[in-house]
């Protein structure tokens, strides 16, 4: 009887211990199902990361503008040379004229319209930079173009308004070097389709009076670019009309909206 009653004990002893076993495998199982849920939650948490790449890729991505607002509110009229090695010598930056009727600055107008430039081509995806955002710089022609050589710029766009004695005269052209230029002569058939592109979106925006296209080495903020480069003269602050255009809001927009149709066309031409 007592064998007996030490069988039933050992099996009973066994029975516990099985329950043991079962009870701490169901608790490693639920355990290990609470690091699987690690997983999910990571995953979830990766699923918020296509928004924050959603919205990374609304930044500008495009290619790289560099806009120079002509002038600034005192001019620097010590020498420098044309272009690199140059013997002649032209003023480091000239102040630049004014508006007949407004009055106002071409550094301010070109520093305007700049702004309105700047938005209009971040808004289109293109990467912008300003060499400058104030009128209180001194910032030589060829420093000007030295910074958008180093950001190594897809375009660099020159800011201009144009003077005359002849009141009567108006329009836009845009400025770009000759196919023989002695410094960046390799340079002439992008700057050429850059200006050629500009002028034709700006006027076209505009409605004003087509100019052309002015091939010339005499430009020394053309002669030191190793970019792409084009000077754009977006009217006469001499002429009365043209000048209170100039000097409005809604004009300078439709500037800024047809360079930078310009410059749509320009790089489309250039994919092609």
């Amino acid at each position: 009887m007592r064998r007996n009653n030490m069988k039933k004990h050992d099996i009973g002893k066994k029975l516990h211990l099985s329950a043991l076993a079962l009870l701490f495998g169901l608790f490693l199982l639920c355990g290990s199902g609470t690091e699987a849920a690690a997983p999910e939650l990571e995953t979830a948490d990766e699923a918020a990361v296509p928004q924050a790449v959603s919205e990374t890729e609304t930044e500008p991505s495009g290619p790289l503008i560099v806009i120079d607002a002509g002038h600034q509110a005192k001019g620097n009229s010590e020498k420098e040379p044309i272009g690199p090695g140059a013997v002649e010598k032209k003023a480091k930056v000239a102040g630049g004229t004014s508006g007949c009727v407004s009055g106002l600055p071409e550094y301010e107008l070109t520093l305007a319209v700049a702004f309105k430039l700047q938005n209009e081509l971040t808004e289109r995806g293109y990467e912008v930079l300003m060499i400058r955002t104030t009128h209180d710089v001194d910032i030589s022609n060829s420093e000007r173009a030295e910074m958008a050589n180093e950001a190594e710029a897809d375009a660099f766009i020159r800011l201009h308004a144009d003077g005359s004695e002849n009141a009567s005269a108006k329009g836009a052209m845009t400025i770009c070097q000759t196919k023989d230029n002695p410094y960046n002569a390799s340079l002439y058939e992008d700057s050429r389709a850059l200006s050629d592109a500009v002028l034709d979106g700006l006027v076209e925006k505009t409605g004003c009076k087509k100019r052309k296209v002015w091939e010339t080495d005499t430009m020394s903020g053309i002669n030191w670019c190793q970019v792409p480069v084009t000077i754009v003269e977006m009217g006469f602050m001499t002429n009365p009309e043209e000048d209170a255009l100039l000097a409005s809001e809604e004009y300078q927009q439709k500037l800024a909206e047809g360079i930078a149709d310009g410059i749509d066309l320009y790089f489309t031409e250039k994919q092609n």
